[in-house]
């Protein structure tokens, strides 16, 4: 039996603005399951310049903004191309997440930039791109995506929780695939290393050294967004303006510690099932403390699982490149019973060469 292959380049840049991750990788369908092989991959890291400008690009001008878009844009394209001729590949397809400046489903809106006809215009292989934006119009959350591909891709686990800028899970033991961001991580936790002049807390070791602050404790846990319903959603705006001002006050060094315990009782709220196989990954799998303290934090003896290293790395960018590929064969790739939407789609924008 002759079976189909596809390659694909995922490519993805997440809220904590860590870098451009390129995954080249092949899928294909048999006896009605999908497979996957992660065959190249690369972080593009991005320097101090980058960094602060893809932090701060939702307070800027339009103008500032579209120009931002345009050079982001380049950036993935001449990336792409470096990545292309090291490797000797011939993709079929890039899916390209770009890089998100606004998501607020209440209001429809939801902003990747990195400009996919920048790339195109230079590189002519087919691009998919603006994932979310159409459930959002038709309103969903437009978010969490990766579920789909967790439910085609890693089956075999009961929950996937992603600890990348948010913290978000999977619960794949639902009918319906329950999945929802949880609450801020790296996101938070980067902003309080900064403080201290690092970059990010290697291991979780100044976290591990701080006091409790029972105070802040307890008014994150209280916060409105955890008591609403599912599905739901964060992003970069929510968090600057109800989390980061309860952070103000204290020692640094006790707030991350603070709210690495936040995380851990967040997480363990939503796991239910007993003896539950949990897939760990993202950059915050790293973080040996914030993973020590979420399993201490378990009370229904879940087995969690960390894969290696290029799986915790690049899951996001091998997902959004087969959300690219069911786009390409006009298959849903965003489910209602995630995004809360009033219908599952084919999302995706599709650019080929019949443009020029």
């Amino acid at each position: 039996m002759n079976i189909k292959k596809y390659k694909v380049l995922g490519i993805m840049s997440g809220t904590s603005c860590d870098g451009l991750d390129i995954a080249y990788c092949e899928y294909w369908e048999k006896n009605n399951k999908w497979n996957y092989k992660l065959l190249d991959f690369r972080t593009i890291n991005y320097n101090k310049k980058w960094r602060k400008k893809l932090l701060n690009c939702y307070k800027i001008s339009a103008y500032e903004l579209k120009k931002l878009d345009v050079n982001l844009g380049d950036f993935i394209c001449q990336s792409i191309k470096k990545f292309i001729r090291k490797h000797k590949i011939k993709p079929d397809l890039i899916a390209s997440h770009g890089h998100t400046v606004f998501h607020n489903p209440i209001e429809k809106i939801s902003l990747q930039i990195g400009n996919p006809l920048t790339i195109f215009s230079k590189i002519k292989i087919p691009i998919i791109y603006n994932f979310r934006e159409l459930d959002i119009i038709i309103g969903g959350q437009g978010a969490p995506l990766v579920p789909y591909g967790e439910k085609h891709l890693f089956s075999k686990y009961d929950y996937c929780i992603n600890i990348g800028g948010i913290l978000n899970l999977t619960d794949l033991n639902e009918t319906k695939f329950l999945a929802f961001d949880v609450c801020p991580a790296n996101l938070v936790l980067n902003f309080l290393a900064r403080k201290l002049n690092m970059k990010f807390d290697k291991n979780g070791e100044t976290a591990s050294k701080g006091k409790m602050i029972d105070d802040l404790y307890n008014k994150l846990n209280n916060l409105k967004y955890y008591n609403s319903s599912k599905p739901k959603s964060l992003d970069i705006n929510y968090i600057e303006k109800k989390i980061i001002p309860l952070l103000e006050k204290y020692k640094t060094k006790d707030t991350l510690h603070t709210f690495v315990e936040h995380i851990a009782f967040q997480v363990n709220k939503n796991l239910n099932k007993k003896n539950s196989s949990v897939l760990l990954t993202g950059g915050g799998t790293f973080n040996k403390y914030l993973v020590e303290r979420i399993k201490i934090n378990n009370k229904v003896k879940s087995i969690f699982v960390v894969p290696e290293k290029k799986l915790i790395n690049f899951k996001e960018a091998l997902i959004f490149g087969f959300l690219g590929l069911m786009r390409l064969l006009n298959k849903k790739n965003v489910l209602k019973s995630v995004t809360g939407s009033k219908k599952s789609t084919s999302s995706g924008i599709v650019i080929n060469n019949k443009i020029f």
